[in-house]
């Protein structure tokens, strides 16, 4: 996905697009009738533009892929599943000193992590009560074992902290949001190269299961924090784009995104996760490049939910943007990837073109996933790998 220059307001619709096979089983009047009350500027643009291609997340969560393939639209960024968010750098912010050694930066999470039977769900702090005392309690439980490792804070102690290493960790991990449902013999690395840091976080493990602030944070319902989670390394890379300013787009009008909420949509609170993440790592606003693109995240639910956000977005944004003469994108967000429209002043000359093309709003079926025979000996090797884990914690290796 490339940058285009004539285009810098972007509107995300989550949870707009629905089954392609759903969608072609209804009758254009059926489907006209069904997506009644969608905002006229999105309506035209429908008309009047080609079908867009289908751009899959990949696995990731779909504001992360969305937001790197914008940071990087040249690809620069090598990696071969999870994307090196810890290495990312901005050359304009000053960033453009001594290259960063690849797999020596990490972010580290607070959370809890839960084995369960399809893999590990680790829950982000963000979804918990997690209190001042708490994560101070965290922190000194689980400083001693990172210092001791040879690993060093390069922010503050929080909920999200910048880790570095100078001894190089090659392990590719997963962001917070992008890692429920993996294996934990996936997540623990087995290669010699990782050896010291998998031990330190087994005992960061154990410590933390054994501390007097968990053991009450149960007593009182609430989940244990039990890890550290680590993600983001591997190979450094640079963009030249700011972070866009978010803005959400509800019912109650048009405001600055800039904390999460438990009203707003996933996709505005994913938003605001990254800006806050990688705004101070950026230097966001210390340089005189290029001025950041404006995002309008609307609070769509989805269909069979309220539709009155549209007529909000009509008459606050759409009819500002078409009076101004800008070019905007729409960004059509499914469950696992998004579409993108352009809208421009020259399509307002397309009068021919007003009947909505329907299939816009289609999304295709996820590709059919591994055999039984390949999850067979997935198992087998998770099976040896845990093995292996649990003699290496008990000292038998």
């Amino acid at each position: 996905m490339s940058k285009p220059s004539n285009a810098p307001l972007w509107v995300f619709v989550p949870n707009i697009l629905v089954p392609e096979m759903a969608l072609e089983r209804l009758s254009a009047n059926s489907q006209a009738q069904s997506f009644a009350g969608l905002p006229a500027g999105l309506l035209q643009t429908m008309a009047r533009n080609a079908a867009p291609e289908y751009q899959n997340a990949d696995g990731l969560d779909r504001i992360e892929a969305w937001l790197l393939r914008y940071l990087d639209s040249q690809a620069r960024a090598k990696f071969d599943q999870y994307p090196a968010w810890a290495m990312i750098q901005n050359p304009e912010a000053g960033d453009n000193t001594a290259p960063l050694t690849p797999f020596t930066r990490f972010w580290g999470t607070v959370g809890c992590l839960e084995i369960e039977r399809d893999g590990v769900r680790f829950t982000p702090p963000e979804v918990l009560q997690v209190g001042q005392a708490d994560l101070d309690a965290f922190w000194s439980v689980v400083k001693p074992l990172l210092e001791k490792h040879g690993w060093a804070l390069n922010t503050p102690a929080g909920l999200h902290s910048l880790l570095s290493n100078p001894v190089p960790v090659p392990m590719e991990q997963a962001s917070p949001w992008s890692v429920q449902g993996i294996r934990l013999t996936d997540y623990l690395p087995m290669t010699h190269e990782c050896s010291d840091w998998r031990r330190m976080w087994l005992n960061m493990q154990v410590e933390l299961h054994n501390a007097e602030f968990n053991k009450a944070r149960e007593a009182k319902g609430l989940k244990p924090l039990n890890a550290l989670w680590f993600w983001g390394g591997g190979e450094a890379w640079q963009t030249e784009v700011p972070l866009p300013r978010v803005k959400s787009v509800s019912e109650d009008g048009v405001f600055d995104a800039v904390k999460m909420t438990d009203g707003a949509d996933e996709a505005l609170n994913r938003f605001v996760f990254w800006t806050q993440l990688l705004g101070p790592v950026l230097k966001q606003g210390a340089h005189s490049g290029p001025k950041p693109d404006h995002v309008y995240c609307v609070n769509f639910q989805g269909w069979g939910g309220n539709i009155a956000v549209f007529k909000l977005l009509e008459s606050e944004v759409l009819q500002p943007m078409r009076l101004a003469g800008l070019a905007f994108n729409w960004v059509l967000l499914g469950n696992n990837g998004w579409k993108t429209l352009k809208s421009n002043w020259m399509n307002r000359f397309k009068f021919w073109q007003n009947t909505p093309n329907w299939a816009v709003l289609g999304e295709p079926e996820v590709q059919e996933g591994p055999s039984e025979e390949d999850l067979q000996a997935a198992w087998q090797q998770g099976q040896r790998d845990q093995d292996s884990i649990q003699a290496e914690w008990e000292g038998r290796s």
